[in-house]
């Protein structure tokens, strides 16, 4: 939640600083329906009828097709600056999920320091649950994975991982590149 209000506030910031949405003219964003590609098949997989089908078996697998997805479009954007340091978050967390077979690692405590105790529930029932496992010493890159969390801000804070927290360092950049007026 914490990260769409630091978006929107830059986004509404931006455009107030460039007095509207001229800088935008003659700039180009390709292939942006990979966006939308990759977000629905996460819509598909990350549901609840989806996790009890015979098909669950295949999230880890459909769930890394969507981030590469993803990933192709913002290496088809590496011109902006905010999409090369995106990418370079995006794939710290796809270096994870990969190591972890189409999983990141929450740490249980740190979901449990902001109040997530359904997820912390699930995962401690299931021991994975749609793109998430516990983190242990059995799995892999702990340190990039989703364990950074600011408990004073709860209910708006999540639990981010150093990736997390480099792709909205980049969206924010490619948000003031994206409306910058050419001088």
């Amino acid at each position: 939640m914490i990260e769409i209000i630091i978006v929107v506030f830059i986004f509404l910031l931006v455009i107030i600083v460039n007095k509207g949405f001229s800088g935008i003219k003659d700039k180009e964003v390709r292939a942006i329906y990979l966006i939308f590609v990759g977000f629905l098949i996460q819509l598909i997989i990350f549901n609840e009828k989806f996790s009890h089908s015979s098909l669950s078996f295949l999230t880890p697998a459909f769930y890394i097709i969507s981030l590469f997805v993803l990933l192709v479009f913002l290496i088809m954007n590496l011109y902006y600056k905010g999409m090369l340091i995106a990418a370079i978050g995006f794939s710290l967390n796809l270096v994870v999920i990969l190591a972890n077979k189409g999983f990141m690692p929450q740490d249980l405590s740190k979901l449990r320091l902001i109040g997530q105790y359904q997820k912390v529930k699930l995962l401690t029932e299931y021991g994975q649950f749609y793109n998430a496992t516990i983190m242990s010493p059995k799995t892999h890159l702990n340190f990039f994975a989703d364990r950074i969390t600011i408990p004073a801000l709860k209910p708006l804070i999540a639990v981010y991982s150093v990736g997390d927290l480099i792709i909205l360092t980049g969206i924010c950049i490619f948000i003031i590149e994206f409306f910058k007026k050419d001088t």
